[in-house]
């Protein structure tokens, strides 16, 4: 995706200026037509990227180092070892 989430570059009522909204001619129309595609596109994108919550799952694991997994098992695993050992004998 190219798209920024920021509008800046587009044409129309919400660009910031007074002008004229519409378009000067057909060349003009139909330009106007394949931005807001596009712009339309990227929004689809965006929104079906964030609604996939297994892809950004899938993700946020492939970041996570492979060696903090197994600390953080060990961690867990000599935690509930403590655990049980202090329960024996308490």
């Amino acid at each position: 995706m190219t798209h920024t989430s920021g509008r800046s570059g587009t044409s129309g009522a919400s660009s910031g200026h007074n002008g004229p909204v519409g378009a000067k001619g057909p060349d003009e129309l139909r330009r106007q037509i394949e931005v807001t595609r596009a712009q339309l596109g990227d929004t689809v994108e965006e929104l079906a990227a964030k609604a996939d919550v297994k892809a950004r799952v899938h993700s946020a694991w492939d970041r996570v180092p492979r060696e903090a997994v197994v600390v953080g098992g060990a961690g867990v695993a000599v935690a509930a070892a403590g655990v049980l050992v202090w329960r024996h004998y308490h």
